[in-house]
């Protein structure tokens, strides 16, 4: 199932080092909504994902609820090495996390495709469009996305549209809306794993990949 894929895949987009200036903020956590269709079926789904994304501490979080109201957290601690997801708040998987830690910028690889204007009113934003083509192992993914430009250079991402198919003939798309952006992260305790993550039958495989091989460290 690649259902988890599209609140996740601007992490891909701006997780890639930058030979330009736009990155995202050095803290900053906010709200991401996708709406989408899986072809097998033509079932639809939405999920809500929050995103805390700090560079200070190299760490980074995301909590997926679904649906049914079933709550995934998903926690990346570079200083530590490991990665965990937590469901239902009480069953933990715990990986070995053997990546470094990068800042999540807009991906050279990603095409310009022109500004644009959100908004009719005096408090019209300007966002740039970029078009970005993701492959891995059987799974594509095309992507287009909005990116608003901040003061220092900085930028966020507040608006994408992808679609994916993989080798089998199976597709899926969706629309992801990023709302709610605060700079500064209050509640740092999303960070911290549950004490049974510490359990020794929690570590080695995941029970499920979020974005089965696209799930990389940053925010959104």
């Amino acid at each position: 199932m690649y259902v988890h894929v599209f609140p996740c895949v601007a992490l891909i987009l701006i997780s890639i080092p930058l030979t330009q200036s736009c990155c995202a903020p050095s803290v900053v956590q906010g709200t991401a909504m996708t709406y989408g269709l899986i072809s097998e079926g033509k079932t639809a789904f939405q999920n809500m994902q929050k995103f805390y994304y700090d560079e200070e501490e190299k760490k980074v979080a995301r909590v997926t609820t679904n649906m049914m109201g079933q709550p995934v957290r998903d926690i990346f601690d570079f200083p530590a090495k490991k990665r965990y997801v937590i469901t239902n708040g009480t069953t933990c998987n715990v990986t070995d996390l053997n990546e470094p830690f990068q800042k999540s910028c807009v991906s050279p690889s990603a095409v310009f495709m022109g500004s644009t204007v959100l908004g009719n009113t005096d408090d019209n934003m300007k966002v740039d469009n970029y078009r970005f083509n993701i492959t891995q192992g059987p799974v594509t993914i095309e992507t287009s996305f909005m990116i608003a430009p901040m003061k220092g250079g900085d930028c966020t991402v507040v608006g994408m549209v992808a679609y994916g198919k993989d080798q089998n003939g199976y597709q899926f798309s969706g629309t992801t809306i990023y709302m709610n952006f605060s700079f500064e992260i209050t509640d740092k305790s999303v960070f911290q794993p549950p004490k049974q993550c510490n359990e020794p039958d929690n570590t080695g495989t995941l029970l499920f990949e979020v974005l089965g091989g696209f799930s990389r460290h940053g925010f959104f």
